[in-house]
């Protein structure tokens, strides 16, 4: 019997070769879609979890009181995770990570940048990085060892055993190979290439001494005996701060909050310090995910649809059927195994799509995504549950329906298929079309958004900035001799170097204790600067003056700053009335006077207000130097630039321009964008194909009306018209369905803007247009085949 239904569903696709091709490639357009979704979203679910005590690390993070809100910082003290181990004894351990940054490591003349960390010896033991050589209790004891990933060995090695051998960090501190580790997962929110004794960082060590709850460079992770009682602990943490940490920090008001290591990847975008990785997001997960489902659910609809419409032709075979006492269980049976077999078909090509698409797909998403259907122990069994649901799901609706067929009636001639006065497939491709305009609405609407990030006033001027990062003291310490030496080109108008960058401004500190203050503190962000910042970026100074070499008390180190209008309003000053005032600020060197207010500019990304900023002098280089260039001549400006620095440091000479840093910020609504564009397009197809079948469906069972209108004297036009107009009304039916959840999904998304483009209402208008413009176009092929259809052809059975 099995055997028997293959063969006729075999037959039904090579009878019907434009059917079954347009069917399969629907579906296999919507699995396609689906599984490169399912691809990125397991993926970013993946995070982390590979460590054998996944569901017990906390990262613990601080919450500090700032003037309007919350302030939230992934980093800690170095004394927090003693403390903890000591004083809780839920907590089993805890360990004290801190990012190297930008390091240069060397084994003789070969030189290498790589990211890496310092750990503590309970790093190895809490998370499960696998260890290939050494003893992963021990390597990491001595503060003169190293443990290299594998990958790291090999570039710097090669084929030689790594193990005892000596690399130069910073080239004056020697570390001895203690062990070898596998790489680093792609699904790590830690991202290194060897790792140090936290005892190694001169600074880790100065900071352990002197006043250890008064630095935050370090992260901190902890292992609890049981997870369900980390909201007990965060609460015993509060009281511990509020009896044991009043004299270190009585201003800070500080809290600590236990966040579980499988939400740091997805949900750490309200964090205000620097994190291991970009972090990725739940919301547009769960967004990428409900879109795939839709894109998938459109391609069943589609199936639906067509195989409603082949219902006519085949009404005759299910009497017949019927009448040679077949059973309705055995013909749902065959559809459901039409419909499965359709399926495979449209897996098999929806792989080939996968394997073609899964480069540009990664690239787009800004990760590593692969097909490992060995390696993935969810793949294989997901693709199977897949073929079965979407059989199910897109043939179950024409199975239950075609069967119910009378058989009487239809060899009597009845072979029409409806379900009453209610017409489902009609309702499908109103929620098609729905769909389909919501997509090309929340394009358009992500378009201009970002064309409107990308022509805001931000304050400062970002174009034709190059910026490089000041990697080791010898850089710095000839940034003078360096600058003199740049600015002698025609294509270098002027440099100047700062501690961040205006894309990333992110050190918080607290103004204190300024006139009329009655104990009040105002959070800043915070940045030091030369003398010629100003210049390279374009900022105005609206009152008072900027850091100038010509002023003794700036050249002698004196306690000066220059704040924004922002802080200076929330303090209560105009710009004038700043100029020589004082404040306490909280970095640890005392009192400060303005000596300037400089107009607000965003330092950072305009999702965000600004807030209120300060800004002082740094004798020395550190941080970035930026310099303004010409367009003109760009390669030999670049080369000219590349050479003068490679005079003064070992380390490579890499670059960035401010407008790409900048275009950064905003790569997941980019992404998103460019996402929305993609799905548009799969679904407005897919909708398409869906009304294609409609259309053939209803040409179907009105070819004889069309033949009386046509010998009682109708034109092509008017029948054309004539059946048009119902697909003209489910458009629109689909606009007003599509309208309201448009503006309401984009409202919500750009609330995230604080600068943001106002949804009008012929936005919404413009993509319904857009949809009834492809909608007429589907349909005008079954439209004006029927209109000029022999009448006699559709009237000699009659």
């Amino acid at each position: 019997m099995l055997r028997n239904y293959f063969k006729i569903a075999w037959r039904n696709l090579l009878r019907n070769p434009g059917y079954s091709f347009i069917n399969i490639f629907g579906l296999a357009t919507g699995l396609a879609c689906f599984i490169l979704i399912l691809l990125f979203v397991q993926h970013e679910w993946s995070f982390d979890r590979f460590n054998t005590n996944a569901d017990g690390i906390f990262r613990v993070i601080q919450q500090r009181p700032v003037s309007k809100g919350q302030s939230y910082w992934s980093t800690t003290s170095p004394a927090l995770a003693g403390a903890l181990v000591r004083e809780f004894p839920e907590i089993k351990a805890a360990t004290t990570v801190e990012q190297t940054f930008n390091p240069l490591l060397n084994v003789g003349d070969k030189y290498f940048k790589e990211q890496g960390i310092f750990a503590d010896t309970t790093f190895l033991r809490l998370f499960s990085f696998p260890f290939l050589e050494g003893d992963r209790e021990t390597a990491l004891k001595t503060p003169g060892g190293i443990v290299l990933t594998a990958s790291m060995a090999r570039r710097i090695f090669g084929e030689e055993d790594p193990m005892g051998k000596t690399i130069l960090y910073q080239g004056n501190q020697p570390h001895t190979v203690t062990g070898i580790m596998a790489d680093v997962p792609a699904a790590s929110h830690l991202q290194f290439q060897y790792i140090l004794p936290i005892t190694a960082d001169p600074h880790y060590v100065d900071c352990s001494v002197k006043e250890p709850w008064m630095n935050n460079g370090v992260y901190t992770y902890a292992l609890l005996d049981n997870p369900a009682s980390a909201p007990q602990l965060e609460q015993r943490l509060h009281a511990y701060i509020d009896e044991n940490l009043s004299r270190w920090r009585p201003e800070d008001r500080l809290r600590f909050l236990l966040q579980p290591l499988n939400d740091i990847h997805l949900r750490s975008q309200h964090l205000d310090t620097l994190d291991f990785e970009k972090s990725g997001s739940d919301k547009y997960v769960y967004l990428f995910l409900v879109i795939g489902f839709v894109i998938l659910l459109l391609a069943c609809v589609n199936y639906t649809n067509l195989a409603v419409a082949r219902s006519a032709r085949r009404a005759q075979e299910i009497g017949m059927r019927k009448v040679a006492g077949a059973m309705r269980g055995q013909l749902m049976a065959q559809f459901l195994g039409e419909s499965l077999i359709m399926t495979t078909l449209a897996l098999v090509l929806a792989l080939g799509l996968v394997h073609l698409l899964l480069p540009f797909f990664s690239q787009l998403m800004d990760r590593s995504l692969r097909m490992d259907y060995f390696g993935n122990p969810f793949l294989l069994p997901g693709l199977l549950l897949l073929v079965m649901l979407v059989s199910l799901l897109s043939g179950s609706y024409p199975a239950f329906l075609m069967t119910a067929l009378r058989p009487a009636q239809v060899l009597k001639g009845k072979k029409s298929v409806r379900a009453g006065s209610f017409s489902l497939q009609r309702v499908l491709i109103v929620g098609q079309y729905a769909v389909s305009i919501i997509l090309v609405a929340g394009s358009f609407i992500i378009y201009r958004q970002m064309q409107l990030v990308q022509r805001q006033n931000l304050g400062y001027n970002r174009e034709h900035v190059l910026a490089i990062r000041v990697n080791d003291e010898a850089l710095s310490s000839h940034y003078s001799t360096l600058r003199k030496e740049l600015l002698n080109h025609p294509g270098i108008l002027a440099m100047s170097y700062s501690q961040y960058l205006p894309t990333d401004f992110h050190t918080n500190q607290s103004m204190t204790n300024w006139p009329g203050s009655n104990g009040e503190r105002l959070s800043t962000r915070t940045t030091t600067i030369d003398y010629d910042f100003p210049d390279v970026y374009g900022l105005s100074i609206v009152a008072g003056r900027g850091f100038s070499r010509d002023f003794g008390a700036d050249t002698l180190g004196a306690p000066l700053a220059v704040i924004n209008e922002t802080a200076a309003k929330a303090v209560g000053w105009t710009p004038e009335e700043a100029i020589g005032k004082p404040f306490d600020y909280s970095d640890g060197h005392g009192r400060r006077t303005v000596i300037g207010v400089v107009r607000d500019f965003h330092f950072n990304s305009i999702h965000h207000i600004s807030g209120p900023l300060v800004l002082t002098l740094d004798p020395t280089p550190s941080g970035y130097i930026s310099a303004r260039i010409r367009p003109e001549d760009l390669q030999g400006t670049l080369a000219l630039f590349g050479q003068a620095v490679k005079r003064y440091t070992r380390y490579p000479f890499e670059y960035q321009f401010l407008d790409d840093k900048f275009d950064q910020l905003y790569k997941k609504d980019t992404r998103l964008g460019k996402m929305f564009g993609g799905f548009t397009i799969l679904a407005i197809l897919i909708a398409s194909l869906g009304l294609f079948g409609l259309a053939a469906y209803t040409t179907e069972q009105r070819r004889k009306e069309i033949g009386v209108r046509k010998v009682l004297g109708a034109t092509v036009v008017n029948i054309v018209g004539l059946l048009s107009k119902d697909y003209i009304k489910l458009v629109l039916f689909g606009f007003i369905i599509a309208m309201p959840v448009a503006w309401y999904i984009m409202d919500r998304w750009l609330e995230d803007f604080v600068y943001r483009i106002q949804i009008q209402w012929w936005m919404l208008a413009l993509a319904g247009l857009l949809a009834l413009i492809i909608a007429l176009l589907t349909v005008s092929y079954q439209s004006v085949r029927a209109a000029l259809m022999n009448p006699v052809k559709s009237l000699k059975t009659e």
